[in-house]
C-alpha cells in the first residue's frame, strides 16, 4: 500500500550538513551541502549528456535513459572521479567507515529514469550472493551511495530507520511502506550530495513523471557510486554479485 502525502514530512535538520554523519547513521540517508560547485555539475551534466548514446533505455518513457558500472568507459570515467575524488564527500565517508575507502562497481547514471520502492542491494536471483540472511540488521552502516543529482531534485523518498531492518529480497513489492510507516523526502539543490544506506529502503519518481517527455529530453539526471571499506567481508559480496549482475543486465540491454 502507498503511502499519503500527509506521510512524507521530513525533518530538515536531520539532513542537514554538519551532522551528515549522524544523520547517516539514525535516519539512513544525509546531505553535504553545496560540496560541488556549479562549475563541477556543469562539467559532468556536458559529459553526461555528450555519452547519452552508450546508455540503454530501461523504461517506458522514450526519454528515459540508464547505465550501470559507467566507470568502466573512459570518457565517463572524470564523472566517476568526481564523486570519488570529493574532499566532503570523503570526509563524512572516513568518519562513516574509516580512512581506507573503495568502490564496488555499483555506479550508475540515469536520466529521466523512474524508480520503484526498493534497497540498494543485491535482490531477486542475485540475492544469494549475499551470505547473511539479516544483511540489514547485522551490515547497516557498511556501505554508502552517493548520489549527486545534476539539478535541483525533491524526487528522492526514504523510510527513515529502514535500513536496521530486514525485507525479503526476493521481490521489491516487500519495500512498498505500509500505510502507517513514515516516509521523508530528501530535497536537495544542485551541487549537494546524498548519502545513502544501501539498506535504506527508498524511491524515486514514479513513471507518469516521465510520461509525456519528448525521446530527446535529458532534463533530470542522476549520477552516483556505492564506497565500502577496504577488508569488509559484505563488501566483498556485494561486489562479486554486481559483477554478475552487471553482465546480466548488459545482455538484457543490448
Amino acid at each position: 500500500m502507498c503511502v499519503s502525502e500527509s506521510q512524507r514530512e521530513p525533518d530538515p535538520s536531520t539532513l542537514a550538513d554538519g551532522r551528515t554523519a549522524a544523520a547517516v547513521r539514525d535516519v539512513g540517508v544525509g546531505l553535504v551541502k553545496q560540496a560541488f560547485t556549479a562549475e563541477e555539475v556543469a562539467m559532468a551534466r556536458s559529459i553526461v549528456l555528450a555519452h547519452d548514446h552508450l546508455m540503454k533505455n530501461t523504461r517506458p518513457s522514450p526519454s528515459s535513459r540508464h547505465i550501470a558500472g559507467f566507470h568502466r568507459f573512459p570518457g565517463l570515467e572524470p564523472v566517476h572521479t568526481l564523486l570519488t575524488g570529493n574532499a566532503k564527500v570523503a570526509a563524512v565517508l572516513t568518519e562513516l567507515l574509516g580512512p581506507y575507502l573503495r568502490t564496488i562497481g555499483m555506479a550508475d547514471i540515469t536520466i529521466n529514469r523512474s524508480q520503484q520502492w526498493h534497497k540498494d542491494l543485491l535482490r531477486g536471483k542475485f540475492s544469494h550472493y549475499i551470505e547473511d540472511p539479516s544483511p540489514c540488521m547485522n551490515h547497516h552502516g557498511k556501505l554508502f551511495k552517493v548520489i549527486l543529482y545534476l539539478q535541483d531534485s525533491a524526487s528522492l523518498l526514504v523510510v527513515p530507520g529502514s535500513h536496521r531492518r530486514d525485507i525479503p529480497l526476493s521481490s521489491d513489492d516487500f519495500a512498498i511502506p505500509s500505510a502507517d510507516e513514515p516516509v521523508a523526502r530528501v530535497e536537495t539543490q544542485v551541487g549537494d550530495a546524498v548519502i545513502l544506506d544501501i539498506c535504506t529502503t527508498h524511491r524515486g519518481s514514479e513513471e507518469e513523471v516521465y510520461a509525456s517527455l519528448e525521446p530527446g529530453d535529458r532534463g533530470r539526471i542522476l549520477v552516483s557510486t556505492v564506497f565500502g571499506a577496504v577488508d569488509c567481508r559484505f563488501a566483498d559480496q556485494m561486489e562479486l554479485g554486481v559483477v554478475v549482475r552487471l553482465c546480466d543486465w548488459q545482455q538484457v540491454n543490448r
